[in-house]
């Protein structure tokens, strides 16, 4: 008699998950706005470069100056190609030094009820960094 219920409580359950398996209804996360910092003593240039699927709809290099006193060198962006349907991947490389990717489908596995989010990213001796944050749109 417990093999029965057992059995109907996991049909029970597989019903009920289903639905969410079935609908495709996966989370989207749009990033609204990168902030590129350069940390270093030293001058670095940086390319930022965004892929939504097999198309490149960003790619722009950069060079910053070095960190003098409080003073940083970096670029904000906030760009109408940072919106839209499917996965946006964003890469962001120092010179030879190191870079950092991230993308939207990965971030929305993470951030489920966000709908926008702000990105950092600061280069200092340890690399690239990538930090985001929700935000509202």
């Amino acid at each position: 008699m417990l093999k029965q219920r057992r059995g109907e409580f996991v049909g029970t359950l597989a019903v009920a998950l289903a639905p969410g398996c079935i609908s495709g209804d996966e989370p989207q996360v749009s990033i609204h706005e990168i902030d590129v910092v350069n940390l270093r003593d030293e001058s670095v240039e940086v390319t930022i470069t965004a892929e939504r699927g097999d198309e490149i709809v960003y790619e722009d290099s950069f060079e910053f100056d070095p960190k003098q006193g409080g003073s940083t060198d970096g670029v904000y962006l906030k760009e109408n190609w940072m919106g839209g349907q499917g996965d946006l991947e964003v890469t962001v490389s120092a010179d030879s030094l190191d870079e950092a990717s991230l993308s939207t489908a990965s971030l929305a596995r993470e951030y489920e009820d966000a709908e926008c989010l702000s990105v950092f990213t600061p280069i200092d001796e340890n690399g690239v960094s990538m930090y985001y944050a929700e935000i509202e749109c």
